[in-house]
């Protein structure tokens, strides 16, 4: 069995290697790189820093993804070449297994990374498969290895079983019989896992179709622009991943756990470990494949087919990392194990205080990552949410557990949390999980887009960021034009980085994309923009020193802050243009650290950049005029008229092309018309996902609390049973139903609200909501609610009326 296993290690691991060296699985801006081809091309280039950020995108992003890829690489070519020369290290198995989970975890959660190299996925399959079949085979040495130990003991019963049950030759029919009537017995077992399979399989090739609508009209290089429809694709895409991932493992235990219980009944039947573990294959290539047909099915009139086969890779990838998390109930189910006794499932007392005090703690530690300005409300908070959940489940529902068992009146309506609390309670934390994403996350991002006018958006035709030498001849045009406009002196402002991604840090700091570029203007100016746009005066009171910002986004857009570097506790900005390059020993003296005294969202000329860049910094009148007496400020043309006119002023891009060596975007004439275009469009991309995932995860945990109450049909109705031979009325039954079934549908929701609340404060903080902004959201935000509870009410309704008709 060794000799097998090493096998499998050798071959996994030459596999692996021949991956890396002769596929082209990553994609660059010019060409396509193997794993092993893009390090050795950036070490031989000369400027390895340099060729990361040239040729992707993601930049440093790409860099640290491969490595981790490559470590992973060389972890496993390490081990087979070992295992060939028979040499052994006893702990590389152990880390090869936790990088292995490491990458998978980096690989779903790092977008950037994932979108550009979505084929390294195959190096993940085939570890996962190399993890599984040597965990298989580990095991069976052992168990095999004990079984040798009783087999003398258990000889005389073999022999009887072999006499009497084990059907030498070919089986009979009736034995056919039976399994053919046990699978339409239970054959809403199966539905389940086919629904599953069905929804995910739907969605995936639901987003393909996306990613491949949009891709026509912008290019890859869109991913990794903040104002990108495919990069709103992929961060929604990967949320739904692991969503999707969840859902499918949860689906696929509950699979196991019955057919671990349908074992006992064919093991007395006499069946063979080769017969049952086909027929395992079968039902469940059976579920799989009814679910990507009946997916598919629904797909086609949505796609007409477009995206099926990259949907159809992805998803493979996803059921074999579900089955992975069950790898344990599968090599029992295999070995004709049978499942452990049931321990009394009770919670323990002497933990509950601990496991309140972790769920708290990863609480706070999840509101607080999520209101970290430089956090832009990331999503990445599910992580320590998960944590928070946990241990808040488990500590309340223990001391709940604690100080209610003896109530005779919640022994019946109760009985999940007081005899099965260690499963219940997982499908409660997985449930308000599901509750927090859908109320906490996308319905309030929903709301917010609900609230957003396009065309409040961009209060002028033009907006023209002009040079002092070209200022005159700019005037000229429009009075020949005849069209209404202002100018404002301005001075360009640059943060050190405007992008997130992530950096790498030297001596001398490299040319960094995307450096913020802002608008900087004095107070007077700031209070004639606001009288412009009908707005009452706000002193700011500012003083030399001290700045006021104007971040210039929609409710939609969510917080960004005004400088991404990850190293500084206050924003460094500087009067004046992006740098090549300079000497991070002198950052005090380029890059400034800046009092903020003050910040609000508003549009005063309009949103260019989804709130990244062109926001506005207001000093102080002393602190401008000090810069004027330095050097000409720039001009800021703001321009009521005819579109056509947008033609006139062509000269100012190819005037102005070499600033937009440091980004693209940025332009020095913004078009009303094509500006309010691309925000419609990115809008109604990011409702359509919004709606999508809401509805994903409502599906998800309906299709998780059905699943619940089907797995435990047989115990209800020994419990209705039970109950009528006690001689309860009827009504009273269905009300202790109805209260069983409320406990997992209002207790999820309930709490999924109260932590949704704290983080639409936060989102609300982030984006500067005004009194007004509260007013209208709360209203909005109310009426989409009620209508997602009468969803709720009508799912809740289905459910007991299912389960009521059990007798």
């Amino acid at each position: 069995m060794q000799k097998r296993m090493d096998r499998i290690s050798i071959i996994a691991g030459y596999g692996i290697l021949a991956i890396t060296v002769f596929l082209k699985l990553i994609g660059g801006k010019n060409q396509s790189f193997s794993l092993i081809g893009v390090w050795l091309d950036s070490l031989m280039s000369g400027d390895f820093l340099g060729f990361w950020q040239t040729e992707f995108a993601a930049g440093i992003g790409v860099l640290v993804g491969t490595g981790i890829f490559l470590l992973l690489t060389v972890l496993y070519v390490f081990d087979a070449a070992l295992i060939k020369f028979q040499r052994r290290i006893g702990w590389l198995q152990s880390f090869k297994t936790a990088w292995l989970y490491f990458t998978i975890f980096f690989y779903l959660i790092f977008i950037q990374f994932y979108s550009s190299s979505i084929w390294l996925g195959l190096i993940l399959i085939v570890c996962a498969v190399e993890f599984l079949l040597n965990r298989y085979l580990e095991d069976k040495i052992e168990r095999d290895r004990k079984y040798a130990k009783l087999q003398e003991k258990e000889k005389a019963y073999k022999a009887d079983r072999q006499r009497r049950l084990a059907f030498p030759g070919n089986y009979p029919p009736e034995f056919h019989q039976i399994i053919r009537k046990n699978f339409r017995y239970y054959q809403k077992n199966y539905w389940l896992l086919i629904f599953a399979n069905a929804v995910t399989f739907f969605a995936l090739v639901i987003l393909f179709f996306t990613y491949q609508k949009f891709s026509h009209t912008h290019t890859q290089d869109a991913i990794f622009d903040k104002t990108g429809l495919l990069r709103i694709f992929i961060e929604s895409g990967g949320i739904l991943l692991l969503l999707f991932l969840l859902f499918l493992s949860f689906m696929d235990g509950l699979y196991i756990d019955f057919k671990a219980k349908q074992m006992n009944l064919f093991i007395q039947l006499g069946i063979r470990k080769r017969t049952f573990l086909t027929m395992l294959l079968e039902e469940f290539s059976f579920c799989a494949l009814a679910g990507v047909l009946l997916g598919g099915i629904l797909s086609l009139l949505i796609t007409k087919g477009s995206g099926f086969g990259w949907a159809l890779l992805l998803y493979a990838g996803l059921v074999i990392l579900a089955m992975a998390f069950h790898q344990e109930k599968i090599v029992r189910l295999l070995q004709f194990s049978p499942q452990a006794s049931a321990k009394s499932d009770h919670p323990n007392q002497r933990l509950t205080p601990w496991f309140l005090l972790i769920g708290l703690i990863a609480l706070a530690i999840t509101f607080w990552w999520f209101d970290r300005r430089k956090s832009t409300e990331t999503v990445l908070v599910i992580g320590p949410l998960i944590i928070a959940l946990w241990g808040l489940f488990f500590g309340v529902g223990g001391l709940y557990v604690k100080h209610n068992r003896g109530k005779q009146a919640l022994l019946l309506s109760r009985t999940d949390l007081f005899y099965r609390f260690h499963k219940s309670i997982k499908v409660l934390i997985l449930a308000a999980l599901l509750q927090v994403l859908a109320t906490g996350f996308f319905l309030p991002r929903l709301v917010t887009f609900q609230l957003t006018t396009a065309a409040e958006l961009f209060p002028y035709e033009l907006v023209a960021k002009v040079k002092r030498p070209e200022v005159q001849q700019v005037e000229t045009v429009l009075d020949r034009a005849e069209v209404s406009w202002e100018k404002y002196p301005f001075f360009p402002v640059t943060s050190v980085d405007g992008d997130s991604e992530w950096e790498v840090f030297g001596t001398v700091r490299p040319v960094m994309f995307i450096q913020g570029q802002h608008i900087g203007i004095s107070e007077s100016t700031y209070q004639q923009l606001r009288q412009a746009k009908h707005l009452d005066k706000r002193p700011l009171n500012l003083k030399k020193g001290q700045w006021h910002v104007v971040y210039q986004q929609a409710i939609s857009i969510r917080g960004q802050p005004i400088d991404w570097d990850p190293q500084s506790i206050r924003p460094r900005l500087r009067v004046g243009t992006p740098l090549e390059q300079y000497n991070t020993t002198n950052v005090d003296l380029i890059f400034p650290m800046r009092q903020i005294k003050s910040q609000e969202r508003l549009i005063l000329t309009g949103m260019f950049q989804r709130g990244l860049q062109e926001n506005i910094l207001v000093f102080s009148d002393e602190e401008f005029g000090g810069l004027v007496q330095e050097k000409q400020p720039n001009q800021l043309f703001l321009i009521d008229g005819d579109k056509k006119l947008a033609t006139s002023l062509t000269f100012l891009q190819k005037k102005y092309e070499d600033d937009q060596r440091w980004d693209t975007t940025i332009k020095p004439v913004y078009e009303r018309s094509q500006r309010r275009n691309n925000v419609v469009t990115e809008n109604q991309l990011q409702v359509l996902l919004l709606i999508f995932t809401l509805v994903v995860c409502v599906f998800m945990n309906a299709g998780i609390l059905i699943a619940k109450f089907e797995s435990e049909q047989r115990s209800l109705i020994a419990q209705r049973k039970l109950l009528d031979q006690l001689g309860m009325r009827q009504k009273e039954q269905h009300r202790v139903l109805k209260q069983q079934v409320n406990l997992f549908i209002c207790v999820p929701i309930i709490s999924g609200l109260l932590l949704s609340l704290g983080f639409i404060g936060i989102m609300g903080h982030l984006r500067f909501f005004s009194i007004t902004d509260w007013q209208q959201f709360s209203r909005v935000f109310l009426l989409d609610y009620a209508l997602y509870s009468v969803g709720w009410k009508l799912i809740a309704h289905f459910i007991y009326r299912r389960i009521k008709k059990w007798r």
